[in-house]
C-alpha cells in the first residue's frame, strides 16, 4: 500500500515540475537545432497547421 501511495505521488510531483517548468524545458528542447529541425519538418506534413502557417505568415 506505501508503495502504490508513492508511486501516485512520485507521478503527480512529475506532472507538476513538468508544468510548472515547462517553458524552460520547452525552450532548452528547441534550443536545440536538430530537434527544431525535426519537429517543425514534422508540423509542416500535416496540411490544417501548414495552411495555418502559411496563411499567418504571407497575409
Amino acid at each position: 500500500m506505501l508503495n502504490l501511495i508513492t508511486r501516485i505521488a512520485l507521478v503527480f510531483g512529475g506532472i507538476y515540475a513538468v508544468y510548472r517548468y515547462r517553458y524552460q524545458i520547452f525552450n532548452r528542447l528547441f534550443g536545440i537545432p536538430t530537434v527544431r529541425r525535426f519537429f517543425i519538418g514534422t508540423t509542416m506534413k500535416i496540411p490544417y497547421v501548414r495552411n495555418r502557417m502559411i496563411h499567418q505568415a504571407f497575409r
